[in-house]
C-alpha cells in the first residue's frame, strides 16, 4: 500500500502541516504568561522551520547542521552573549551538567542546558508529528493531550485559555474531519477527486466554524470553583485546617493571597549581638498572582573554602563585621540556608559542601545525597550603615543602568497590571527628587492608617484581578506578602529596580548567656517576606513596609566631610546620560576642548573590547559552520561507501515479503551512486548483463531473474529473497 506522502498533492500535505504547527504552537503560547520564560519567539521560529523541512523532505545532512545553528544561535542570544568564548562556556557547560544528572541533581541543571534540552524535545516532536499525520493518519492523542494541557494552565494558572480552546478545537476537528476522510479512502482502496473532497470538507469546515461561534458567543453561567490553588494548598499541608493555610515557609509562591492560621514549630536558634533579617531566598517574576525564579537564573556557585561570592554592598557602604551560629532544628524539613544580607561566610559544622543558586541567592548542599538540613553553622556577615544624606543624592537610574548592572528581571512587571497601580505610584512619589526619598514615600504610604495587618480576612485574587491592585485598592488588608509585593511592584513601575526577599524575622530572645550575647529562638510563626531595593554604586538596601515590622538595618544622618567631595564626584558619573549631558552644557567651551581627546581615547578603548568579542564569537561560529559544512561535504562525497551498512540494517528488519523488493531498489540506487546507472528504455536484464561485464561475474543476473519471477509470476518473494540475499549483500557491499 503506498503511503499517504505518496498520494496526495503538495498542497493537501501543506495544510495538514500547516494545521500541525498551529496545534503545536498553542504549547508555546502560555509559557510568556505562567513562567518567566521570554524568548518564546525562538521557539516558534525553531519549529516553524524545522516542519517546513520536514514537509519539503530535505536530507538529514541538510536540515541537521542549519537546525542546529539554529539552536546554537538562540542559546547564544539568551544565555551568553556576555561569555567572550561562548562555544568553550557552552561545552563546559554541557559537561558540567551532564555530571549533575549523573548524580541525580536534577534541580539543578543550568537554564541554558534545560533550554537545549527543550530545543531538542521540540524537534522530536515535530518528526513525531509528521509520523502521527503523514504515516499514522492519526492526530486525536495529541490533539487530546492539547487539551488537557491548556485547561490544566488555565485553572492552575494566570494563563487565561478562552480563545486557546476555541483555536484548538477549530483546527484539531478539522484536521480529525481530513485524516478520517483519508483512511476511508486507503481502507477502500479508492482515488477521490478534489470535488468530492471539497464536497466532504466544506461541510465540515463550516459545521466546526458554526459550532465554535455559537460555543463562544453564549452566555455561560460563573465557575463554581473559581480558583482551586488555595484549597490544594491548604489541603496539602498536614498541620493546617482545610480552607487556610498554616504559617512557614513553602517553595511555591506562584499564587499568595488567602488565610493562614499560626504555627509555632521552632525552626532555628541563633546567637549574637547583631539583630538581623534571616534571608532564605530572593525571587523577582510578579506574575499578577504572584512570584517565580528568574528565567536567565544563572548557573550555581559553589562556596569555596565557605566562602559566600556575593557583593552584597560597594565599598562605598559602611559595614562591620559580625559574627553568629545557627542551630537548625532536627526536624526541620528544607536543607536551605538562613542567613543574613551582607554574608561573606557560612562554615557548617560538618564538612558539607554549598552552593549559592544563581539569582534566588538560596544557599543549598551541592552533594549528591544532600542531608535532611544544614544542622548547626556560623556565619560571618558585614552589617551596613547607610548614610540617609548619601542615599538621597542617587537619582533613579535609566533603564539600561539597571539592565547592565543587575539585570532587566528587576524592573518586570506583567503587561496586565492595571494603569491605576502606576498611577498611585507616580502621584506619592512626583514631588520627590532621588530614589531613597520615592521609596520612602511608598514605604510610609503602605505603613499608613489606611492598611490593616490581617492573616484571617485576607482575600486571594479571582482570574481577572492583580494581586497588588486587589490589596491596594479593594481590601486593604493583608500580611507581608501582600505589603512587600505591593511596594515592589510601585517601585518597579517608576523605574526603581527591587526584588521580593523570603525568610524570617530575628525571632524571640530565648536566653542571654555569659558574654552577653543573646541566643534568639525563631518559629513558623516568624517566617516573614520584604524588600530589597538597588541602589547603584551602593548594593541592595533593606525596606520593611508591612505595619507593625521594624527594619533591621541603620540607616544614620552623620557624614564626613571628607567623603562628599569624592561621593559627589563618583555620583556625577553615574548619573543618567540626560544629566550628564546637561551638566556638561553649563561648563565653559575652554573647559571641553582639551576633555574632549581623552573622552575620544576613553570610549575607543572601550570599544575595542567590544569589537574583539564581538569578532572573536563571528569567528566561532564561522569556524563551526565551516566545519559542520566540510563535515556535511564529506559525508556527502563519500555516501557510498557508508549507506550500504544501514540499508543492510533495515532491510534485516523488514518482513520478507516486503524486503526483496526494498533491496532491490535500494541496489539500483547505491549503483546510481557509484556511477553505473540504468539508462532509460534498459530493461533490467540489460542493466544486470551491463554490471556483470564489469565485474566478471553473473551475479547481477541471477539476482535480477530471482526478483523479476517475484514481481512479474508473483512467486513467494520470501522464498525467493531467502535464496537471493547473499548476492545483493555481496553487490551492495561491494566497493
Amino acid at each position: 500500500m503506498l503511503h499517504m506522502h505518496q498520494r496526495q498533492s503538495r498542497f493537501e500535505l501543506f495544510i495538514y502541516y500547516a494545521v500541525a504547527f498551529l496545534l503545536l504552537w498553542e504549547w508555546l503560547r502560555p509559557l510568556q504568561d505562567f513562567t518567566e520564560t521570554s524568548h518564546t519567539s525562538y521557539f516558534i521560529i525553531f519549529i516553524g522551520l524545522t516542519c517546513l523541512f520536514t514537509f519539503f523532505r530535505l536530507k538529514w545532512y541538510v536540515t541537521f547542521p542549519i537546525c542546529a545553528g539554529l539552536i546554537l544561535l538562540a542559546l547564544y542570544l539568551i544565555f551568553y552573549q556576555s561569555e567572550p568564548s561562548y562555544l568553550p562556556a557552552l561545552f563546559a557547560d554541557i559537561q558540567d551538567n551532564i555530571s549533575l544528572m549523573s548524580m541525580g541533581m536534577w534541580s539543578d541543571m543550568y537554564p541554558s542546558f534545560r533550554t537545549l534540552l527543550f530545543y531538542i524535545l521540540l524537534w522530536l516532536l515535530v518528526y513525531l508529528l509528521h509520523y502521527w499525520v503523514v504515516y499514522q493518519q492519526r492526530i486525536f492523542f495529541f490533539l487530546l493531550m492539547t487539551i488537557v494541557y491548556v485547561t490544566i494552565l488555565d485553572t492552575f494558572t494566570p494563563y487565561d485559555a478562552t480563545f486557546a480552546i476555541v483555536r484548538i478545537m477549530v483546527f484539531g476537528f478539522c484536521l480529525l474531519g481530513l485524516l478520517y476522510f483519508d483512511r476511508l479512502r486507503s481502507a477502500e482502496g479508492v482515488r477521490v477527486s478534489q470535488k468530492a473532497r471539497l464536497n466532504w470538507f466544506l461541510p465540515m469546515l463550516a459545521l466546526v466554524l458554526v459550532s465554535a461561534s455559537l460555543g463562544a458567543s453564549l452566555p455561560k453561567s460563573d465557575p463554581k470553583w473559581p480558583d482551586p490553588v488555595p484549597f490544594f494548598k491548604a489541603v496539602t499541608n498536614q498541620d493546617g485546617s482545610a480552607g487556610q493555610n498554616k504559617v512557614g515557609y513553602s517553595t511555591d509562591d506562584s499564587s499568595l493571597g488567602g488565610p493562614f492560621s499560626e504555627d509555632r514549630t521552632p525552626v532555628f536558634k541563633w546567637s549574637g549581638k547583631e539583630p538581623s533579617y534571616f534571608r532564605v531566598e530572593t525571587k523577582s517574576i510578579y506574575t499578577g498572582k504572584g512570584w517565580e525564579d528568574a528565567s536567565n537564573d544563572t548557573k550555581p556557585t559553589r562556596l569555596k573554602g565557605n566562602e559566600v561570592p556575593n557583593q552584597w554592598f560597594t565599598n562605598r557602604v559602611k559595614t562591620e563585621e559580625h559574627e553568629t551560629r545557627v542551630d537548625m532544628e532536627s526536624n526541620y524539613r528544607f536543607n536551605h540556608a538562613v542567613y543574613p544580607i551582607g554574608t561573606v561566610m557560612l562554615t557548617p559544622m560538618e564538612n558539607i559542601p554549598l552552593q549559592m543558586m544563581g539569582k534566588t541567592e538560596k544557599i543549598v548542599p551541592s552533594t549528591q545525597n544532600p542531608p535532611k538540613n544544614l544542622g548547626n553553622y556560623r556565619v560571618s556577615f558585614l552589617s551596613p550603615t547607610f548614610i540617609l544624606e548619601d542615599l538621597q543624592r542617587i537619582k533613579v537610574p535609566t533603564k539600561q543602568q539597571v539592565n547592565q548592572q543587575v539585570g532587566r528581571e528587576y524592573l518586570q512587571l506583567p503587561s496586565s497590571l492595571p494603569e491605576r497601580v502606576k498611577t498611585l505610584a507616580n502621584s506619592l512619589t512626583e514631588t520627590k527628587d532621588n530614589m531613597y526619598d520615592k521609596a520612602k514615600a511608598i514605604e510610609d504610604y503602605l505603613g499608613s492608617a489606611k492598611f490593616s495587618y490581617e492573616t484571617q480576612n485576607v482575600a486571594v485574587p479571582g482570574r481577572d484581578e492583580d494581586y497588588v491592585d486587589q490589596f491596594l485598592f479593594d481590601t486593604m488588608i493583608g500580611y507581608c506578602d501582600n505589603f512587600s509585593t505591593s511596594m515592589i511592584v510601585m517601585l518597579r513601575s517608576i523605574g526603581i529596580p527591587a526584588r521580593w526577599v523570603k525568610g524570617y524575622t530575628s525571632g524571640q530572645l530565648y536566653e542571654t548567656q555569659m558574654d552577653g550575647s543573646n541566643v534568639y529562638e525563631v518559629t513558623n510563626n516568624n517566617a516573614h517576606s520584604w524588600v530589597e531595593v538597588y541602589f547603584p554604586n551602593r548594593g541592595w538596601v533593606t525596606f520593611e513596609p508591612t505595619k507593625g515590622f521594624t527594619n533591621p538595618e541603620t540607616f544614620t544622618n552623620e557624614t564626613t566631610a571628607n567623603n562628599d567631595q569624592t561621593d559627589d564626584q563618583q555620583d556625577e558619573k553615574d548619573q543618567p546620560a540626560s544629566d550628564q549631558q546637561e551638566n556638561e552644557q553649563t561648563q565653559q567651551p575652554q573647559q571641553q576642548e582639551p576633555e574632549q581627546p581623552a573622552k575620544q581615547e576613553e570610549k575607543a578603548a572601550k570599544a575595542k573590547p567590544s569589537m574583539v568579542h564581538v569578532g572573536s564569537i563571528l569567528g566561532y561560529a564561522a569556524g563551526v559552520i565551516v566545519f559542520l559544512g566540510f563535515i556535511g561535504w564529506m559525508l556527502y562525497r563519500f555516501r557510498a561507501r557508508w549507506l550500504p551498512i544501514f540499508i543492510v540494517r533495515k532491510v534485516k528488519r523488514l518482513p520478507d515479503e516486503e524486503a526483496f523488493f526494498y533491496a532491490y531498489a535500494a541496489l539500483l540506487k547505491q549503483l546510481r551512486r557509484r556511477g553505473i546507472e540504468k539508462k532509460p528504455g534498459m530493461t533490467l536484464r540489460e542493466f544486470a548483463s551491463l554490471i556483470d561485464d564489469k565485474e566478471g561475474n553473473h551475479h547481477m543476473s541471477e539476482l535480477t531473474q530471482f526478483y523479476e519471477r517475484a514481481l512479474y509470476r508473483q512467486e513467494d518473494a520470501s522464498a525467493l529473497w531467502r535464496q537471493s540475499v547473499k548476492l545483493w549483500e555481496n553487490l551492495i557491499n561491494r566497493r
